[in-house]
């Protein structure tokens, strides 16, 4: 584990109107439960085998809860998270007498970390296009979808438990993934945005 040094203890700036412990328990406790599934992604984009992201991942969310004093409020939590993500899978791999990820070495990794940090900002924004676009779904097919995708069943289990043809099911699907993929490609055409 890594030393904190003295100057790490001291709360950055933003935190001095929040004195009470556990208005910042529930602060990060909000920001952790928003960004955790983006968190997760993140380390598995990086680490080749899920055990390994999970492991990860768990060590990640003890740091984070620890120097959550070191988050400096009004920033971007998901970049500061992610960096922290970085330096653990570096630290993971290094306790394991590996300075490769798989097939990747260390500067990769630092390079994949850096691209995909970069890029939060607009999945960001097609996860909300995609929120949106669901939302307008006729209630039948955002049912299909959610059957299909929430509970990761396969196409054919699925068309099984409905008591449908499978190519009913598959060309349903096809459907309703064609008009999400114009709905999201008109939320984020750039002549539409702000």
């Amino acid at each position: 584990m890594r030393n904190d040094s003295a100057g790490d203890q001291s709360p950055p700036r933003g935190w001095e109107s929040m004195t009470d412990p556990d208005e910042r328990t529930e602060q990060f406790v909000a920001l952790f439960a928003e960004h955790r599934e983006e968190v997760f992604r993140f380390i598995l984009s990086i680490l080749p085998h899920q055990a390994d992201a999970e492991d990860v991942f768990q060590r990640t969310s003890v740091v984070l809860w620890r120097k959550f004093h070191n988050f400096t409020p009004g920033t971007s939590f998901f970049r500061w998270a992610a960096r922290v993500a970085q330096l653990e899978v570096l630290d993971y791999c290094k306790k394991r007498g590996r300075d490769k990820i798989g097939y990747w070495s260390t500067d990769l990794v630092e390079a994949i970390a850096d691209t995909r940090e970069e890029e939060e900002g607009r999945l960001a924004e097609q996860r909300q296009a995609l929120g949106d676009c669901l939302s307008r779904l006729r209630p039948r097919d955002r049912e299909l979808v959610e059957l299909r995708y929430t509970t990761k069943i396969s196409s054919k289990a699925l068309a099984e438990s409905l008591g449908k043809p499978a190519v009913t099911v598959y060309k349903s699907l096809a459907r309703v993934r064609r008009w999400l993929y114009a709905c999201i490609d008109r939320k984020l055409a750039p002549d539409k945005r702000g």
